[in-house]
């Protein structure tokens, strides 16, 4: 909740600091740059082939786990297996289970490193057409349609006049570089 005052009142006080000094106040939606323009879609498919690829991974080392637990549960409602050989079993699954925990949190540790740095590109190439459209635009601040705290979407701007929206204007010059 600190944070979401600190973030409201640092946005008053730029946005007056703006106005007083003559400037046009504009915003555009980031989030709706990114799923609509051809760089984020490029993005969005690098991550899903990325996530699908060690998903598929993750999903062979499930199987062999899965076939070497009813292997072992076979075995041992035939009483096939002596309490060593059952407790050897045992140990390797729960060694295989941990292997792909460990693969899990690896992965998930790479597809987020992997996110940022295509979020922080896509930012760049963002901020530098806006900064154009800005300057086309007399514009001196643009805000972002909304914050991200927590994982928590809050709008940073509550109203806004439709015509202060570049985001298509963002998402036209996006696409036709």
């Amino acid at each position: 909740m600190k944070k979401l005052a600190l973030v409201c009142a640092l946005t008053m006080v730029l946005t007056a600091s703006a106005m007083a000094a003559g400037g046009k106040i504009a915003y555009v939606d980031t989030q709706a740059v990114f799923e609509k323009t051809s760089l984020g879609k490029n993005y969005q498919g690098i991550l899903r082939d990325y996530f699908e690829s060690r998903k598929k991974i993750l999903d062979l080392d499930a199987a062999d786990i899965q076939k070497l637990r009813e292997d072992y549960d076979k075995q041992r409602q035939a009483k096939l297996l002596n309490e060593k050989a059952q407790k050897e079993k045992e140990e390797t699954i729960n060694l295989k289970i941990n292997e792909i925990r460990k693969k899990q949190d690896e992965f998930g540790a790479e597809l987020q490193k992997k996110q940022e740095e295509l979020f922080s590109e896509f930012n760049q190439k963002m901020n530098a057409v806006l900064r154009n459209i800005a300057k086309k635009e007399k514009v001196s601040m643009v805000m972002s349609r909304s914050i991200i705290v927590s994982k928590a979407n809050i709008p940073s701007v509550l109203y806004a006049d439709d015509d202060l929206d570049l985001t298509e204007k963002v998402i036209t010059e996006m696409n036709k570089q």
